[in-house]
């Protein structure tokens, strides 16, 4: 049941029985599945519980993550900390105990009135056709083969759902101007249709990510925009089901294109989330370094796995490495691949060759 509370909505309120009093806690919900990355909810959920505060300083947050795994959460426990409200994550079904609190919340005498619920006016969608308009959320446009990958579905699946959505007038198959990073060059044009979600589609994306109406969610979107419809960009966006196809045995879980991690200075150009032989793991994406010298490409490559590896070892998940280029790439990089951590493996092959890379082998590397 959404609440209110002053221009901000929650998912829902509880009141926590604990031995010396009551909690004033409001509940925001996060599916791990939803095409958001787990540390771009900070910055929403930062500005939401300080007006919260300012409204209700008996308030604590509640954070319920419904994800599969440790990673997911843990990352969100770990974008959140500084947050000035008491603040508890916890998987979804999970109550937790006074202590887990980020710090100890207020206590109320008695059980206080829930906030006003707010009524729920959004149009009707099913399960499948709001996971293709949070893939469109945060790609902004793409075809159908990426958003299927983005959202998880099948593309014949997500073909037809994309157009019941048409119907519902809340996307939309069009050549639109491409976004561009220099204002000052002229206006291009996408190379060809793709779909958009229409305002009241992306408005259903929003508030299912709990996003109140009085707030922006900047965060949802890919960087780098102004590369949709590039090969580049239908290789990263498509990253989930490469490895899927790659990979029957493993456990995708959840992939998203261009993310940017906190305190990581390097950009994955896909990142993808799952279980490999048995491990939790995180699969990082590079594509091409074609233009880049023989040096630049090992101090490069050499960055980004430390960089990668660090960013695993803070929550013990592990981290598959892929570089998709050319013979001459992977020759380079390889010289960066020295001495791996046995949590690491790294994987090289051909762009060209969808669905296909060699087999993990943590602490080295091997090249299809």
């Amino acid at each position: 049941m959404t609440v209110r509370i002053g221009k901000m909505t929650f998912s829902d309120w509880v009141s926590l029985p604990f031995q010396d009093g009551w909690s004033d806690t409001f509940i925001f919900r996060i599916d791990a599945q939803a095409c958001i990355p787990p540390f771009e909810f900070a910055p929403l959920l930062k500005r939401m519980a300080a007006h919260t505060f300012s409204k209700r300083s008996s308030a604590s947050l509640w954070v319920q993550v419904d994800a599969i795994g440790e990673w997911y959460a843990a990352e969100v426990i770990r974008s959140l900390k500084g947050l000035a409200v008491p603040f508890v994550v916890t998987h979804t079904r999970i109550t937790p105990n006074y202590v887990d609190f980020s710090f100890p919340p207020p206590l109320l005498y008695s059980q206080s009135q829930p906030p006003p619920a707010v009524e729920d006016k959004q149009k009707s969608v099913s399960q499948g056709e709001l996971r293709c308009l949070q893939a469109l959320g945060r790609m902004e446009k793409g075809s159908e083969e990426e958003v299927a990958s983005q959202a998880g579905l099948p593309v014949e699946l997500t073909s037809n759902l994309l157009e019941m959505l048409k119907a519902k007038k809340l996307t939309v198959y069009k050549i639109s101007p491409k976004i561009q990073s220099d204002k000052s060059k002229p206006e291009q044009m996408d190379p060809f249709p793709l779909w958009h979600p229409r305002s009241k589609g992306l408005s259903i994306a929003l508030r299912s990510w709990g996003v109140p109406t009085a707030l922006d969610f900047k965060n949802r979107t890919e960087e780098n925009l102004q590369q949709i419809g590039t090969p580049h960009r239908q290789v990263s966006r498509k990253w989930s089901e490469w490895l899927k196809s790659a990979w029957p045995k493993a456990e995708i879980w959840a992939g998203w294109s261009e993310v940017r991690l906190p305190e990581v200075s390097v950009l994955p150009d896909g990142l993808a989330w799952g279980r490999i032989q048995g491990f939790e793991t995180l699969f990082w994406l590079e594509v091409g370094d074609e233009h880049k010298s023989r040096k630049q490409i090992v101090e490069i490559t050499q960055k980004r796995i430390d960089e990668a590896g660090r960013f695993c070892q803070e929550t013990g998940i592990r981290l598959v490495y892929t570089q998709l280029s050319v013979n001459w790439v992977h020759e380079a990089a390889r010289w960066a691949c020295i001495d791996l951590p046995q949590e690491v493996a790294v994987v090289m092959s051909k762009r060209k060759m969808f669905g296909k890379l060699p087999t993990v082998e943590w602490g080295t590397i091997v090249i299809e």
